[in-house]
């Protein structure tokens, strides 16, 4: 596709011109850590930050994050913004979209003068995070032997040289939570004390139920999803919502993202029974205290299901197949609850 290929160009160009010119002159060294995939990728990952933080390789040292603004509020549940010495929160869609944004947000990152960035991302991006690392000039790389999901074909030469430390993975398919486990064993030299994605009980989350006026027993139906390939018929949803409510009297509540609004639409269409639809009205922290309150949930493959792993809250996920063995089944000792179908 030539205008793919164009801007692509563009975007290099925007990257070379951002990392020239003069730069801090550090008196501690400093680190950057990359993390910009989606929610359910964050989900999977957020709990080895600690480990991360109490490696040698950023022990004594300021440590940077950048991280997708699409999932702040998450964050901002488990970590203080003290986590790191300094936060960007990337716009993925303005660095996509913006010259300007681009160009100021790669410049910033240029102008820090990292020593060493660490990208734990396996299916890296040449035009996001694999742009930033590009963009930072450091000294030390450290990255995941990547596939080629987020790579176009003519791509593939761009990260040849760009990270000097990989991580190479032997065995397939390998659970996305296990390989964040097994990047931060191989930076921290020592087994990782992590075993799920649980959120801490001590950590409060927004009050919903008399702000959304909540029924007593309900369950989180998520009908959507960004990928034409992953849905789920709303009639099909219609038969186990109905079964759901007969046979338990259990309501359903609609979730999800407000670009998930007409399968919303088209399941209550199908649907004769009580119904709350909060599609793209909660935040992230309000759909966990939703999950964290229901009997269970029923989704498509979506960013729904790891939120649901993190409160413990019995699962029954849709998939189509692809990426068999990365995001689902879920393992046992990650989380029994999650029910992949």
């Amino acid at each position: 596709n030539s205008m793919n290929r164009i801007k692509g160009f563009i975007y290099d160009l925007i990257t070379f011109f951002a990392s020239t010119g003069s730069r801090n002159r550090n008196t501690t060294e400093k680190v950057l850590i990359i993390r910009v995939d989606e929610i359910g990728d964050y989900l999977l990952w957020r709990k080895f930050i600690t480990e991360l933080l109490e490696a040698s390789i950023c022990n004594q040292k300021e440590v940077h994050f950048v991280g997708n603004a699409s999932w702040k509020s998450l964050f901002e549940i488990e970590f203080s913004e003290k986590t790191f010495t300094k936060i960007y929160w990337l716009n993925k869609n303005l660095y996509k979209t913006s010259i300007n944004y681009r160009f100021r947000f790669s410049k910033n990152i240029f102008q820090e003068h990292y020593s060493t960035v660490i990208n734990p991302t396996y299916s890296r991006a040449k035009r996001v995070d694999d742009s930033l690392v590009k963009a930072a000039k450091a000294n030390s790389n450290y990255g995941y032997v990547r596939n080629n999901e987020n790579y176009l074909p003519y791509e593939q030469s761009y990260d040849r040289n760009l990270y000097d430390k990989l991580l190479p993975i032997h065995q397939k398919p390998v659970f996305e939570f296990n390989r964040n486990k097994a990047f931060t064993e191989w930076l921290t030299q020592s087994q990782s004390l992590i075993s799920n994605t649980h959120l801490d009980d001590t950590i409060s989350l927004p009050e919903v139920k008399t702000k959304y006026q909540l029924p007593a027993t309900y369950f989180v139906l998520f009908p959507g999803s960004r990928s034409a390939k992953r849905i789920w018929s709303a009639e099909n949803f219609t038969i186990v919502s109905n079964y759901l409510y007969e046979k338990y009297k259990i309501t359903v509540i609609l979730a999800g993202a407000a670009s998930d609004s007409q399968y919303g639409e088209a399941f209550e269409n199908n649907y004769t029974h009580p119904i709350v639809n909060l599609i793209g009205i909660t935040t992230l922290p309000e759909t966990l205290a939703l999950l964290k309150g229901a009997r269970c949930i029923l989704s498509v493959d979506t960013g729904s299901i790891h939120l649901a792993a993190s409160v413990n809250c019995l699962s029954f996920g849709i998939f189509n197949g692809s990426q068999y063995g990365r995001f689902s089944p879920y393992p046992n000792t990650v989380s029994n609850k999650i029910k992949s179908i």
